[in-house]
């Protein structure tokens, strides 16, 4: 049986693994409102390719990072598909989180079958606000350009 801060230990995971799979979804179902209540009011997300100069973001505030990922989503022809593997917790508690993953970004579109653009990782910071995990900031390495 586990014990008592074992218990708040997986819970906490759990609810923070959970963050970024309503984050990934929401991107993918373009379910806007969904990407949003996953950050908290200040948070901020951005990204870069690796060993290029194409990046985006740093973009603050939920409204900001709803705005602009909305504005890129709606500019891709296809659908995409964000696959979170190996999740390592660098640091968590009851408040507060801090992890990676590894992402597989995968695309489909005019009936061709799904297949893979990219990989990278997430460096996620969360903690609880209000009672509820939420994102704080969300950086994406991506390996590269597609």
């Amino acid at each position: 049986m586990e014990s008592i801060s074992n218990v708040a230990f997986t819970d906490s995971k759990q609810a923070v693994l959970a963050l970024l799979y309503q984050y990934s979804w929401a991107y993918d179902t373009n379910d806007m409102a969904l990407l949003g209540s996953v950050f908290s009011n200040s948070g901020s997300t951005g990204g870069v390719v690796a060993g290029t100069s194409i990046g985006w973001g740093q973009w603050r505030g939920r409204r900001q990072i709803v705005d602009e990922l909305a504005a890129i989503r709606c500019s891709q022809p296809d659908r995409r598909r964000h696959v979170i593997t190996s999740p390592v917790f660098e640091f968590v508690d009851r408040e507060r989180a801090r992890l990676r993953v590894y992402l597989s970004l995968f695309s489909y579109a005019n009936g061709k079958p799904p297949h893979l653009v990219t990989t990278g990782e997430y460096v996620m910071k969360a903690s609880v606000h209000d009672g509820g995990w939420l994102i704080d900031s969300l950086n994406e390495v991506l390996a590269s350009p597609f």
